[in-house]
């Protein structure tokens, strides 16, 4: 695995406008966030977040009880241990357990935070730095979790009929089907990590623990640990937020000023509610909505006087779930986390949300934006270095990409830009002329010139035809590259799962911990052979 080239990501058509304003540390972008993006800033933000009272001993205690039934790789217990101590901090990434990790992005975040890490230790050796995999198992959208993509061929589990709820809590009896389905499509060489993740099915019977077990397989040696949220423990740390929003609903309120702003100025990303909390039961997760008189669950017929769901906060708190409003509070709540690593639009959320850090006085960490990895195979990197393409040339309109590629062959005499112009020009003076003898022929004389540049058009439409009939070949390749590059239309890394990388590469996963530096703010191009 080597790194082939880098794109800047502000260069890619279509990145995410406000997140490159702020890799490019734009002034206009200050007042949303408290640390410049760069490795300096991180003495500060260790001194900041040794100042927010975080109970390592619970944290520890409830690691130490999600992983029971793994048997932990010695940097896992290491680190694990390791936060017991003042002077160990945690680089956390967050996604919701899905069918084998989703798209690979998954795979880049997680192993962004990791690299992350490995730079702090160096820079700051008197600290200890633990890479986190934040796991929002509560998350209750089936359908978005339930499928993923190998070799563009989709691979789905669907909900077994009333199923609903956090998805982390869903039953694995059935998941073998899809291991079954995965190795079909990606061969004999997934045979032995479709085999291990096979003997975890008879010990994980929900899909976050069994998460927790996939994540163990592909990252132990490299000491990440994972947590899950939907823990009752670590949510009685988070009771007296869960109380104060379903009391004052601060969230909205604090919110406010950057909405607007971002609204004006961008796009908001996430939009906050009256009371940005789920109920969550063993088979639901719903919005709770607050009268004058008492609380309703959305789409159920579970009300609450006030008192009764205020309770409810302090004595079972772990029945409340926070939307994208409070879930990262609640984060950094629990962890002795210093930066957040993610992708453009989880960043984008996040920019929001300061002033709600501010108001619960929790330390807002940095924001560091996970690389972006395209992978190519040697076959691929051939064929672009003949058609002249690079991988950037992708990242737009297909037809566009053909268009221009087959004019690219062309001889410059039968391209009529300039002679379009220059008629252009001709019945402009000539319409001037006509004007001064009859103002009423101007318009004769334009309708002419739009269709004597029509006619032009027309030529040139079928030269290129002619000449796309003899790059046929090329243009075949070019659509090829496309879907290997751009699956769907997307980028690589949010379609295809990280297997078919996997089983082509033994060291795939330390290669990708190793180039994953989220400081080169661009995406990387990978040779993979």
């Amino acid at each position: 695995m080597s790194i082939s080239s880098q794109i800047p990501l502000s260069a890619i058509p279509g990145f995410n406008r406000l997140v490159a304003d702020y890799l490019a540390g734009k002034p206009a972008l200050r007042h949303l966030y408290k640390y410049d993006f760069n490795i300096d800033s991180f003495a500060q933000i260790i001194t900041d977040k040794a100042a927010d009272h975080t109970d390592r001993e619970l944290l520890v205690r409830v690691l130490t009880k999600q992983y029971e039934s793994i048997a932990m790789s010695d940097a896992t217990r290491r680190n694990i241990d390791s936060l017991m101590s003042k002077s160990t901090f945690t680089i956390t990434a967050a996604h919701q357990p899905c069918v084998l990790l989703g798209p690979a992005f998954n795979i880049y975040k997680i192993s962004s935070a990791i690299n992350l890490a490995l730079q702090l230790k160096a820079r700051y050796p008197d600290q200890h730095f633990v890479p986190v995999f934040w796991m929002g198992s509560e998350d209750h959208d089936f359908e978005e979790l339930g499928s993923t993509h190998i070799y563009g061929k989709k691979i789905e589990w669907p909900a077994r009929q009333g199923e609903a709820g956090a998805y982390g809590r869903r039953k694995t009896e059935g998941f073998g089907a899809i291991l079954d389905e995965a190795l079909a499509i990606a061969g004999e060489p997934a045979r032995p990590l479709m085999e291990k993740l096979r003997d975890g099915l008879s010990t994980f019977s929900t899909f976050g623990a069994y998460t927790r077990y996939l994540v163990d397989v592909l990252f132990a040696e490299t000491g990440l640990v994972v947590i899950d949220q939907d823990d009752a423990e670590l949510k009685k740390v988070f009771a007296p937020i869960i109380l104060d929003e379903l009391q004052k609903s601060p969230s909205i309120k604090a919110v406010e000023e950057n909405i607007k702003w971002l609204s004006e100025h961008y796009t908001a990303q996430a939009t906050p509610r009256d009371i940005n909390l789920f109920y969550l039961s063993n088979n639901s997760r719903e919005r709770i909505l607050k009268t004058e008189k008492d609380y309703t669950v959305n789409n159920t017929n579970l009300k609450f006087s006030h008192s009764e769901l205020e309770n409810l906060a302090t004595t079972q708190p772990e029945l409340f779930s926070p939307n994208v409003i409070l879930r990262p509070v609640y984060q950094e709540l629990v962890l002795p986390n210093l930066a957040f690593v993610g992708g453009a639009g989880e960043l984008s959320y996040w920019l929001e949300l300061k002033p709600v850090f501010d108001y619960h006085r929790v330390n807002y960490p940095m924001l560091v934006m996970r690389t972006s990895i395209t992978v190519i195979t040697p076959a691929i990197h051939k064929k672009l270095d003949k058609l002249g393409l690079t991988v950037l040339d992708f990242f737009g309109d297909i037809e566009r990409l053909i268009s221009d590629f087959v004019k690219s062959k062309l001889s410059a005499d039968v391209v009529f830009d300039t002679e379009k112009s220059s008629m252009a020009a001709l019945f402009d003076s000539i319409g001037e002329k006509a004007e001064k003898v009859d103002p009423t022929l101007k318009g004769a004389v334009q309708a002419e010139k739009q269709k004597q540049i029509n006619a032009l058009d027309a030529l040139e439409g079928k030269i290129l035809k002619a000449e796309k009939r003899k790059q046929e070949e090329s243009i075949n390749q070019i659509r090829t590259l496309h879907q290997a590059i751009m699956p769907t239309g997307s980028w690589q890394e949010r379609i295809e799962n990280f297997i078919p990388f996997y089983i082509r590469d033994a060291d795939y996963i330390s290669g990708v911990v190793a180039v994953t530096d989220p400081f080169t703010r661009a995406m990387l191009v990978i040779d993979q052979s």
